[in-house]
């Protein structure tokens, strides 16, 4: 027919992915793939006879959202149409975002006897939406958290802390005598300075630990599950690697040292800014405790 010339030529050149897949296989291993378009051999890199006969998942991997490999199966064994996003991989596993949309397709007695997924590469969307996101929370001096995302995870922190009765601390860092080193040495040894304190800092801290930017030369450290006795160690153990450290900037080396206030969660505490202003009070009693020290709010 006239009309199947039509749909295929469609179908074989459209850039989209079209993959159709047997319903009837739904209980036995399935659904199996029945067809493919060149777009689909071209984004995934598989030939036709590679993938025929085989389930969907083998384009999948261990970073596929389990949920939506839920969703879509469900919608497929009710027969119902499913819209969603999902990670791909490609033959030479190379990761692939892609929009995907799973239409019925039923015969003359209305049965649904194969699935079409029609699929879009969201790949280049995926990766701009990341990097904005990533702009939008990180301080590009340092590549720490910034402010707004800092102050985001305390929240959600101290929520927890709250709900559940759990410890939490905080230490308010500030770099000693920052503004003699801008003076003296210009802004490019100042920021050099700031990125090498974000290292030092950093590099003894659990996965569950932020530490963050907030502005200038301070800095905030969240401790979730960490009473205060602990903290105080930490940013004890912190105080003396950026006082034993160099800092180098092409000829110039530097030794710094920092001021650190320490507070933890009490059940009194209605905010988390009532935390980060004891932990500034405390880091201020350190400055004028004559600097490079640890000091905890009462």
């Amino acid at each position: 027919m006239i009309f199947d010339d039509v749909f295929k030529s469609l179908v074989e050149n459209t850039n989209d992915v079209i993959m159709v897949m047997d319903s009837t296989s739904l209980d036995d291993g399935g659904p199996l793939i029945v067809y493919v378009n060149p777009a689909f051999e071209k984004l995934m890199g598989y030939s036709s006879d590679e993938v025929m006969g085989k389930n969907p998942s083998i384009l999948q991997g261990s970073d596929t959202d389990k949920d939506t490999r839920l969703k879509i199966r469900e919608a497929m064994s009710s027969g119902n149409r499913i819209r969603t996003q999902i990670l791909n991989y490609t033959k030479t596993e190379q990761a692939v975002w892609l929009d995907i949309n799973i239409v019925p397709i039923k015969n003359k007695q209305g049965k649904v006897t194969y699935f079409a997924a029609i699929e879009r590469d969201l790949t280049e969307h995926k990766m701009l939406e990341s990097r904005l996101e990533m702009l939008a929370s990180t301080d590009m001096l340092t590549g720490l958290p910034n402010r707004l995302a800092t102050m985001n995870k305390a929240a959600k922190e101290f929520t927890r802390a709250k709900r559940y009765n759990r410890p939490l601390s905080m230490v308010m860092i500030d770099v000693d005598h920052f503004k003699l080193i801008n003076d003296k040495h210009g802004h490019l040894v100042g920021d050099h300075v700031l990125k090498e304190v974000g290292k030092i800092c950093s590099a003894t801290l659990r996965d569950s630990d932020v530490l963050g930017r907030i502005g200038g030369e301070e800095f905030i450290l969240l401790l979730p599950d960490t009473p205060k006795a602990n903290a105080e160690q930490v940013a004890e153990r912190m105080r003396s690697r950026l006082a034993s450290a160099t800092i180098k900037h092409g000829e110039i080396e530097l030794t710094i040292t920092a001021s650190f206030g320490v507070t933890s969660f009490t059940p009194d505490d209605g905010t988390p800014e009532e935390m980060i202003e004891r932990a500034d009070t405390a880091m201020y009693a350190a400055k004028n405790g004559g600097r490079n020290q640890v000091q905890t709010a009462a």
